[in-house]
């Protein structure tokens, strides 16, 4: 089997096995039809029974995403799927249970977040205007002599917190609204180059675009995408600085995006909380890049997956966009 699995069984062949909120199908063990489905299940699929019908044509699952973790699309929203056998009515089962992320933000703690960074960036910029201004005209003064240099640390430090806001208020101002996906297309591999064109060649030397048979172009705004992106490759240039460390962004399937680095794993007293801002180990930096990145992504009906974190192998996150409509889930069973 492609996922863990554990054994399980049930007390009566006649129980139905739900013990979970989240949705849920029972599969029978090689058919890959559902015989049965929790109401959750049922209510994601437009309150239509999905009984009978393939796992494949329900759910869209990313296979071989990583060694502990699978991505799966459904009801416009990504999981994590989990599996077990099941007996079940005197025969082996799947049970397929499509789990909620832990350790990313949802809609409402963003709306809260981002109603919080207005209210600062209005509050704080003022004063700090004003400050600036005082430091000039002060510094402007001939008699000023030997304190000049005083002043110079003091407009530093002002610039290096205007320039901090300015990170906060473009987090403050994506949108969280979703964007219709038929009205946009892109050719990663360009969005790819593009931003490898800004970094100093010593860096963009241990970069690279791993080409694969997926070639078709991915349903997002280029310019979101090369936000996205170039998130993502940032965080891994900041995490594998040391000149033998590689990167490497290839696309495993047709809609999805991997940006892998063999340099340092994400420290585990951050990893759990990763997409949350203000989340990070470098003293002057906000930590919300990665924020940015998955809150550009869910614009889209898409979301990012940490897919490995391990120091022997590599660290790698995935970018997954809804399927488009032709493509369809590889087999799992």
């Amino acid at each position: 089997m492609m996922f863990q699995i554990q054994q399980a069984s049930t007390g009566s062949a006649e129980m139905i096995p739900f013990n979970s909120m989240e949705p849920t199908f029972i599969v029978k063990m090689g058919s890959k039809k559902i015989c049965e489905a929790n109401e959750a299940a049922i209510a994601g699929h437009d309150n239509q029974n999905p009984i009978g019908k393939e796992l494949e044509e329900i759910i869209h699952i990313v296979p071989n995403a990583g060694p502990n973790i699978t991505p799966a699309y459904f009801n416009k929203q990504w999981f994590v799927l989990k599996q077990e056998t099941l007996l079940w009515q005197g025969d082996q089962h799947l049970k397929v249970r499509l789990e909620e992320r832990e350790g990313v933000p949802g809609f409402d703690v963003m709306q809260s977040l981002k109603k919080m960074i207005g209210f600062l960036l209005h509050r704080v910029r003022s004063p700090l205007t004003g400050i600036q201004g005082y430091a000039e005209l002060i510094q402007t003064n001939s008699d000023i002599g030997e304190s000049s240099k005083y002043l110079d640390k003091i407009n530093e430090g002002i610039e290096e917190l205007f320039d901090l806001l300015d990170e906060l208020d473009a987090l403050q101002e994506i949108s969280l609204d979703h964007v219709d996906l038929n009205n946009f297309s892109v050719d990663p591999e360009e969005i790819v180059n593009d931003i490898l064109a800004d970094y100093p060649s010593n860096v963009a030397q241990n970069i690279r675009y791993k080409k694969t048979e997926q070639t078709s172009a991915l349903q997002c705004n280029p310019g979101d995408m090369r936000r996205i992106l170039s998130f993502l490759i940032d965080n891994a240039v900041e995490y594998a600085p040391v000149e033998e460390h590689q990167i490497t962004i290839s696309r495993p399937t047709p809609n999805t995006i991997k940006v892998a680095h063999n340099g340092n794993p994400i420290p585990k007293s951050i990893s759990e909380q990763l997409f949350y801002p203000f989340v990070t180990t470098k003293a002057r930096k906000l930590g919300i890049g990665l924020t940015m990145a998955l809150l550009y992504a869910k614009r889209y009906h898409g979301s990012i997956f940490v897919t490995d974190n391990n120091p022997f192998r590599e660290t790698s996150f995935l970018l997954c966009l809804p399927p488009a409509k032709e493509y369809q889930s590889p087999s799992f069973l």
